[in-house]
């Protein structure tokens, strides 16, 4: 039974073999929204696996949009600001994610107290 996410519309977009921050709502593996997002039909050989590798493939393929994003700004073919709106919030939000799951927390803190 997978975690999904939804789009806008109330359709699912995702889905994931754990509870995701977009992705908390559990649902039996024959609900009929998980077997519309298959086409109306659930792939008979649907495992826990099959849904780990699909989440995993997902995640890696938006960090390959970012950086066709990313490449295309720098080559001049658009620019941010063109983006929509909602687009350049997801983006910057999840740069700023990486940024800090990247970048070493301060050593040294400011501390009135210590002198």
């Amino acid at each position: 039974m997978p975690y999904v996410s939804r789009n806008a519309g109330g359709q699912v977009s995702g889905i994931f073999l754990n509870s995701q921050p977009n992705a908390t709502e559990f649902l039996p593996n024959d609900h009929p929204d998980i077997l519309m997002f298959f086409g109306g039909t659930l792939p008979e050989n649907m495992d826990r696996a099959a849904l780990s590798n699909l989440s995993l493939s997902d995640l890696g393929l938006i960090r390959v949009i970012e950086d066709v994003v990313d490449l295309l700004i720098h080559k001049n073919i658009f620019t941010f600001t063109e983006l929509p709106e909602k687009t350049r919030e997801k983006i910057l939000n999840r740069k700023g994610a990486r940024s800090r799951l990247t970048s070493p927390s301060d050593l040294v803190t400011p501390d009135e107290g210590i002198l």
